[in-house]
């Protein structure tokens, strides 16, 4: 008996084939773009995980140690200032948050009066932070860029924005409200680093809330 392939035989090895070659693409760039989702998804879920954690620590350095409403040198000042004879803020209450220890807002600069200094514990701490999420050492995945920055109080302008890199506001300039702002970015395949979305949270300075316990 002769030994070789029949016409239909080599039909459908190129068939086969065929299917094999056109299919086989498909299903990989399908499980890379779900791969890319998944990465972009689990960006931005740590993004609103980490700003959530930020904005809820102590407004400033200072209030680590004092729950008090502190001292800010902008020109809105009049509006919020804290009292030094009655120690509260206007339309403050007795029992409410107050400025008895009578301390200023620090400047914000990460870890810059920390004693420990890998301790983020205030929303200052975390200017020019940033988390990364690394295949291997040199490919990234994802990276959140966090930046703390003193809002203009003066005209209640969100986007007026006091520039703390510049020398003269690092040393001198504060104000009743902080931008924490969270910049989401996504390094694709080609290695190209974009910018997916931001987040922005605005906190006050109100002094920090303590819990007091007693023992019954």
């Amino acid at each position: 008996m002769r030994k070789g392939l029949s016409l239909i035989e080599l039909i459908f090895t190129i068939v086969i084939i065929a299917v094999v070659f056109t299919v086989i693409p498909k299903i990989v760039l399908s499980l890379n773009k779900a791969d890319s989702f998944t990465i972009r998804q689990d960006a931005m879920f740590n993004g609103v995980s980490m700003i959530k954690m930020i904005s809820k620590l102590p407004w400033d350095q200072n209030n680590t140690d004092s729950s008090d409403i502190l001292h800010v040198n902008s020109s809105a000042n009049s509006y919020f200032d804290c009292n030094t004879t009655t120690f509260r803020r206007d339309g403050g209450f007795i029992g409410g948050r107050t400025c008895e220890d009578n301390q200023s807002a620090s400047i914000i600069n990460s870890n810059a009066y920390e004693y420990v200094s890998y301790l983020e514990d205030d929303i200052g701490d975390f200017n020019n932070k940033g988390v990364e999420a690394n295949l291997t050492t040199t490919q990234k995945l994802y990276d959140l860029n966090i930046t703390v920055s003193y809002i203009d109080d003066t005209n209640f302008n969100p986007t007026n924005l006091i520039d703390i890199n510049q020398s003269s506001d690092v040393n001198s300039y504060t104000t009743n409200l902080k931008r924490i702002r969270i910049k989401v970015f996504y390094t694709g395949n080609r290695g190209e680093s974009r910018q997916l979305t931001q987040f922005n949270y605005t906190s006050a300075n109100i002094g920090q809330m303590i819990l007091h316990k007693r023992v019954w």
